[in-house]
């Protein structure tokens, strides 16, 4: 079998690594095949599935495993291949698991994958040349110990400055108000799961882009989309996306959960807490939130930039106007009778920690619930909360002015 080469620019190490991000394209699920002994004797780990998400900035191939392995390979670097190798013999494959992944998103051309007795080697061919990342994360939950490569679009950051900029200069030059919308969770993040197999990150994606059709309907109002598709941007960069558009409000949607199938039901918004969570199930929801950029892999961060931007003058008057856009968003969707209202909240969700403008999170409805869960894949309820929600955003606009 040839040897394949090292890509350069990166620090050739074996590697116990941490977490980051993601965009939906191929997905290779596999099952069966029996496990395979090493030479002494002792059972190899069994690659499991393949899959790779396109994300406006940047692609990630995962690879699923049976159990932890030790990759060598640099962890990060800038080429225009890589090559991963697993050694101590290697790992198996599971029934249907291609020689070849053919990704082709203009990002990365494809992966090979290769074995024999000694190792295996997953070799990268990427569309340019250009900056990569290697990482594990470890199994939790029902994910697998994984292996990820995120690899960088060519030329996609500055046009995503270029954009983002763009429409901060329409808002001034068409004097509208910016609503900057997120769609919680996404790509390898699915956020919670429903009965029926529903996924958190679907439900948010399909409210949040019929609220955005909504809010464009509004006179002097714009509504913007932090992801346009199912792929994963780490907490902090959605409201700093919003701040480099220069928005008026950020709502972000999700989906609320309760450890019992269907004990929790109705609706609830929340906005920003610095002093902790009205009580202990709020501060659950916010750790549960706050915990997707662990599953995406971003590393952890220390709160310092909080204390550093936000000074006092500011936040006082970002959480006022936060507290009373929850409210109309909260009166809005009260009018659902099929929903219970569960009032407005406060806890220290990641997302909200922008001092630039009024921010709030709404939980929609209780997808582990199954009455619930119905309601949340019916596009047809989808399209009812968004126009519930743009119609507590022109309420608020009305009586604060933000943004005139």
């Amino acid at each position: 079998m040839r040897r394949l080469p090292v890509a350069q620019g990166g620090h050739c190490t074996p590697m116990r690594i941490t977490r980051w991000w993601s965009g939906a394209l191929v997905l290779l699920m596999i099952a069966g095949a029996a496990t395979v002994a090493r030479a002494d004797g002792v059972a190899r780990p069994m690659l499991t599935a393949t899959r790779s998400w396109s994300a406006p900035q940047n692609t990630r191939v995962v690879m699923d495993f049976t159990e932890p392995v030790t990759p060598i390979a640099p962890d990060s670097g800038f080429s225009r291949e890589l090559v991963i190798t697993i050694p101590d013999g290697g790992v198996t494959f599971a029934d249907g698991i291609p020689a070849a992944l053919r990704v082709g998103d203009g990002a990365v051309d494809s992966v090979a994958f290769e074995t024999d007795a000694s190792a295996s080697r997953f070799h990268l061919w990427f569309s340019d040349t250009t900056r990569f990342r290697v990482f594990t994360l470890s199994a939790e939950d029902d994910k697998a110990f994984r292996l990820v490569v995120d690899v960088s679009r060519p030329g996609a950051a500055q046009a995503e400055e270029a954009r983002l900029a763009a429409i901060a200069a329409a808002k001034r030059n068409d004097r509208v108000r910016i609503v900057t919308v997120d769609a919680g969770h996404g790509g390898e993040d699915t956020g919670a799961h429903g009965p029926g197999g529903v996924l958190e990150k679907n439900v948010t994606l399909a409210v949040a882009r019929a609220l955005v059709d909504e809010l464009n309907r509004l006179p002097g109002v714009r509504g913007v989309l932090t992801r346009s598709g199912d792929y994963f941007i780490p907490l902090r960069e959605r409201y700093r996306m919003a701040e480099r558009m220069k928005a008026d409000l950020f709502i972000s949607v999700h989906c609320n959960s309760s450890r019992r199938r269907g004990s929790g039901s109705g609706t609830e918004v929340y906005f920003l807490s610095l002093r902790g969570a009205s009580d202990q199930a709020d501060a659950d929801l916010a750790s549960a939130e706050n915990a997707a950029d662990m599953v995406g892999g971003v590393p952890a961060q220390a709160e310092n930039d909080l204390v550093n931007i936000l000074y006092d003058v500011k936040r006082t008057s970002a959480l006022e106007k936060s507290q009373l856009l929850a409210e109309s968003l909260l009166g809005n969707l009260a009018a659902d009778r099929r929903l219970d209202s569960r009032g407005v909240k406060q806890a220290g969700f990641a997302v909200l920690k922008s001092v630039e403008f009024p921010s709030t999170l709404v939980e929609t409805a209780f997808i582990n619930n199954p009455v619930e869960a119905r309601l949340l894949r019916s596009p047809e309820f989808q399209r009812k909360i968004a126009r519930q929600l743009a119609s507590g955003v022109q309420d608020f606009l009305q009586r604060t002015g933000v943004g005139l």
